[in-house]
């Protein structure tokens, strides 16, 4: 956990709910729906407080499966495997590969308010990482040959392309 980290002060339910997820569960999964501007993606807040891994962002999936890799990425952390940028891993689902890209501070402000709200108090900036996915043939959105609607359902965050 982190060293003289202040909770924040809830002010709505839904503040209450993030709190209690991140404290009973080690973090808090946020969902955001797509619309013309841009495609559904989610990301966790808490995971850095708890097991001092980067807070994740995926984007283009369903809610569901979306949850299902934080959750997965969580309790990967808290038996201590931490993943970093650069990392391109296949243990997440069989037969895939996936890589994990640095969110750059300045892209936090259009992403990730609830996490910048939870973390506002904290002594340091949290980290944050990309969970990108490939194509069918394996191809990541940065790669010329990947899927068209891979690049589309997946703004890379990092200037990683």
């Amino acid at each position: 956990m982190l060293d003289k980290f202040e909770w924040p002060n809830p002010e709505h339910e839904a503040d209450d709910r993030i709190i209690r997820n991140v404290r009973t569960h080690g973090c808090h999964i946020a969902g955001i729906i797509g619309d013309e501007k841009g495609p559904p993606y989610a990301f966790s807040i808490g995971l850095f407080l708890n097991y001092g891994h980067p807070e994740i962002v995926i984007f283009g999936l369903t809610r569901s499966d979306s949850a299902d890799f934080i959750n997965d990425i969580r309790d990967r952390a808290a038996k201590g495997r931490l993943y970093a940028a650069g990392d391109v891993s296949d243990d997440l689902v069989p037969g895939y590969r996936f890589c994990f890209v640095d969110v750059p501070l300045e892209r936090y402000g259009a992403y990730l308010g609830t996490a910048i709200w939870f973390y506002a108090k904290s002594p340091r900036p949290f980290p944050c990482l990309q969970l990108v996915w490939p194509d069918t043939e394996g191809r990541f959105p940065w790669q010329t040959a990947c899927d068209v609607d891979v690049k589309r359902d997946q703004p890379l965050l990092s200037s990683f392309s």
